[in-house]
């Protein structure tokens, strides 16, 4: 009975031992020690991170097994950060550099050169649904590709359609990203800040003003929206989803489970004969 119970505690302790351990730290401006808010902080490539709250406050649960992986500390206007997580265990408190944030080549055109107000993307705002979003998914993100139809064109608006959601109130960010050669998109951020938005989660779109930013783009790019808070989910969770109708259109969408994660497609065009969903984000522009 003795060794029967030895045994079970040495299982145990084992257990223990690979499940997931907390990481309680707080990010901070390494020049003004002032604490920054919804920092991406995550293992790369593993699917396994978070985002800090309004105060720079975080929790990153992690596998012992993990420790010599590489976490990426990011915001926008900083350095990113690149340590063990071996290293943030012992030191969980972490800061950031202010760094100058590259903006893409505009040129200066007169108002005659926009001669027509439209949107791009898909702008259907159908109860069928595609990707969630989960309230314990912080950093996650979904979106979509949005391509020009004229060059040089000025971005007004961002929205984003949802088909359904649970109760509560988020927080979110909008990110625009520069695509890469294979069409995926990049870590190249083509706002010059962080566009952060909270708002109750209804049926329907979430409309979002870029009019300040006064973006002149030449290029296509990526449009996604990223979890940043959650208000008060229901105990066993809460997500939302994005409207959504099926074509041939060429209209791709990716997503990351959460911060620093790996992009994935959507496609299911294996069971529809070819056809893809295509997401109901859309922007209005002036071209």
């Amino acid at each position: 009975m003795k060794s029967f119970c030895l045994t079970s505690l040495l299982l145990l302790l084992l257990i223990a031992s690979a499940v997931a351990q907390p990481i309680t730290g707080r990010i901070t401006d390494s020049r003004t020690h002032a604490a920054l808010p919804y920092v991406n902080i995550g293992v790369v490539g593993k699917g396994l991170g978070t985002v800090a709250d309004e105060q720079g406050r975080y929790t990153l649960a992690f596998q012992k097994s993990l420790v010599a992986e590489t976490v990426r500390i990011s915001s926008l206007g900083y350095a990113a950060r690149n340590l063990t997580l071996a290293e943030l265990a012992t030191q969980p408190n972490a800061e950031l550099t202010p760094e100058a944030v590259p903006l893409a080549e505009v040129q200066v055109r007169g108002k005659a050169i926009f001669r027509r107000t439209h949107t791009l993307g898909n702008t259907g705002n159908a109860e069928m649904a595609t990707n969630t979003l989960a309230s314990n998914s912080l950093g996650g993100q979904v979106g979509t590709v949005i391509k020009l139809s004229r060059q040089p064109t000025r971005i007004v608006n961002a929205v984003f359609n949802i088909a359904r959601s649970s109760p509560g109130q988020v927080t979110f960010r909008v990110n625009m990203y520069r695509l890469g050669p294979n069409g995926t998109p990049t870590e190249v951020k083509l706002l010059p800040r962080d566009v952060i938005v909270t708002s109750p989660i209804v049926r329907g779109p979430i409309t979002v003003d870029l009019s300040a930013d006064q973006l002149v783009l030449n290029e296509d790019f990526f449009l996604a929206i990223e979890l940043l808070k959650w208000d008060n989910p229901a105990p066993n969770g809460a997500e939302f989803a994005f409207s959504a109708a099926l074509g041939y259109f060429h209209n791709e969408i990716y997503y990351c489970f959460t911060s620093q994660a790996p992009w994935k497609k959507t496609s299911i065009g294996a069971l529809m004969a070819g056809m893809q969903p295509r997401l109901s984000f859309y922007v209005t522009v002036n071209d």
